[in-house]
């Protein structure tokens, strides 16, 4: 047997109300003095047994009827041999990393995995979802329609361990369901291993067909010259040998440079030379794989001119204006 609502069982504890009102009735019989015995007829014989089993009686009568009261706002059931997860509590754990921008069979991953959600869950099914950066607890699909089809990629990382921990930290008497939709970037064999066994988990990990992928790492000042600065680009590629991708610099959205890049290892740097003057621009590079790594924003203010002023003859001070 199982109980709803749990917390209500502690008023059993009142209980001991009537008990200890049982035991501080210290009620005695009380004699009576008669000038006319013709009033003991009308008295009913009563012994101090029969009236201690009267008392007992009573006292069991409201017990049972406090416990069943008690029991009967607890909600007592029994589960169902037929459906065993019938009563589970289900949470569906959603990534919505950027990474899940990669593109499947049918689309980008996360857009198709909110398009299943919205068609396969059933309407009076309810469930908490849980993503990178928002919860949803004791919801239904329909009243968070708009929510997840509004659903937006988020910076935040993909940590099954703090998902799960949210999860840990709701209380219930049910056990909990968990589905798992993510592309599994990032997601290291210990995670999974140190899920809490009593949840019933099942991992959906959603494929990408385009795998090769190249993202700018950095932006970097390589070289310092008189009148220049030459910057240098650090891209990764996460493929195999990509070829031809397309990288520009632009300053205040205004095209600087362009060229191509070819990799024949995982890792290449671009240099691009560019006036020593302020610059407020940014690096974009063209590529098939996913698009929240293809560009990086960067500043450069132009130096000020730091003036010194020399104690001393000239002929000795001389070195500081060549500096």
């Amino acid at each position: 047997m199982q109980f709803k609502h749990l917390e209500i069982l502690y008023f059993l504890f009142l209980l001991l109300i009537p008990i200890l009102v049982h035991l501080f009735q210290l009620r005695r019989f009380k004699k009576e003095y008669f000038t006319n015995v013709q009033f003991l007829k009308e008295l009913s014989i009563q012994t101090r047994k029969s009236s201690k089993i009267k008392k007992w009686l009573l006292l069991a009568t409201r017990l049972l009827l406090l416990t069943f009261l008690i029991l009967a706002f607890a909600q007592p059931f029994f589960n169902s041999k037929d459906s065993k997860n019938a009563s589970n509590e289900m949470y569906i754990v959603l990534d919505n990393s950027f990474s899940m921008q990669a593109k499947g069979q049918k689309g980008e991953l996360l857009k198709r995995a909110v398009q299943e959600l919205l068609e396969e869950t059933p309407v009076n099914m309810q469930f908490s979802l849980i993503t990178n950066n928002e919860t949803f607890w004791n919801t239904d699909i329909k009243s968070i329609q708009k929510e997840l089809q509004n659903l937006k990629y988020s910076a935040t990382p993909f940590v099954l361990d703090n998902l799960m921990a949210k999860i840990k930290a709701r209380k219930s008497m049910f056990n909990k369901d968990i589905v798992v939709i993510t592309d599994a970037v990032g997601l290291e064999e210990k995670q999974t291993k140190s899920i809490n066994k009593d949840f019933n988990t099942y991992f959906i990990i959603p494929k990408a067909e385009q795998k090769n992928n190249v993202s700018i790492d950095s932006v970097f000042i390589s070289q310092n010259l008189e009148n220049f600065y030459e910057i240098g680009i650090k891209l990764s590629d996460y493929g195999h040998d990509s070829k031809n991708i397309p990288i520009a610099l632009y300053n205040q959205n205004k095209l600087v440079a362009k060229t191509l890049c070819n990799f024949e290892e995982s890792k290449k740097i671009i240099n691009f030379t560019i006036p020593k003057t302020d610059f407020h621009g940014y690096v974009n590079i063209e590529d098939k794989g996913l698009e929240y790594d293809n560009s990086l924003y960067f500043s450069i203010s132009k130096p000020e001119k730091t003036n010194v002023f020399g104690i001393g003859e000239n002929a000795k001070s001389g070195f500081l204006s060549r500096i």
